[in-house]
């Protein structure tokens, strides 16, 4: 396996821990703060990686997978709009479990369609290209962690 392929499945693997976190937050009914600070995690590393598969590996692939470019676009627009309606219920404090159970099912289907789609057709590239772009994704990943934990 190379190396942006490791990288490319381990950026869904921290998904779905931070996931499995929100997820346990909901159901022990953390209080509101460690709800809030797992949630805001959460909804940036999503958004954060959406950006990054729309904006700089979508275009790698979209030219031969064109149809299949623009599913995961769809999905990425039922993730957003998801995220802004558990948002909302977060800082209402009305989150509930079936609704975070939900969205979890979700990306996880849509998180294996990307490993059987998309990052198999990124890693077939023989181009130096995804590399720089998944290290790029990874050091920003780490300095927002390094940010949230200080």
């Amino acid at each position: 396996m190379t190396a942006p392929e490791t990288d490319l499945l381990n950026e869904h693997a921290a998904i779905e821990c931070s996931l499995s976190l929100l997820s346990s937050a909901v159901d022990s009914n953390d209080d509101c703060h460690d709800l809030q600070c797992i949630w805001s995690h959460v909804e940036c590393l999503l958004l954060d990686h959406i950006r990054t598969e729309e904006q700089e590996l979508f275009g790698l692939v979209a030219p031969a997978h064109r149809a299949e470019v623009e599913a995961l676009r769809a999905e990425h627009q039922y993730i957003r709009r998801a995220l802004l309606e558990l948002g909302v219920q977060v800082e209402l404090h009305a989150v509930r479990k079936p609704q975070v159970d939900e969205l979890v099912a979700f990306l996880r289907g849509h998180a294996e369609r990307e490993n059987q789609t998309l990052y198999r057709w990124l890693v077939e590239r023989p181009d130096a290209l995804l590399a720089n772009i998944v290290h790029r994704m990874i050091e920003r990943r780490a300095h927002d962690n390094e940010r949230r934990a200080s």
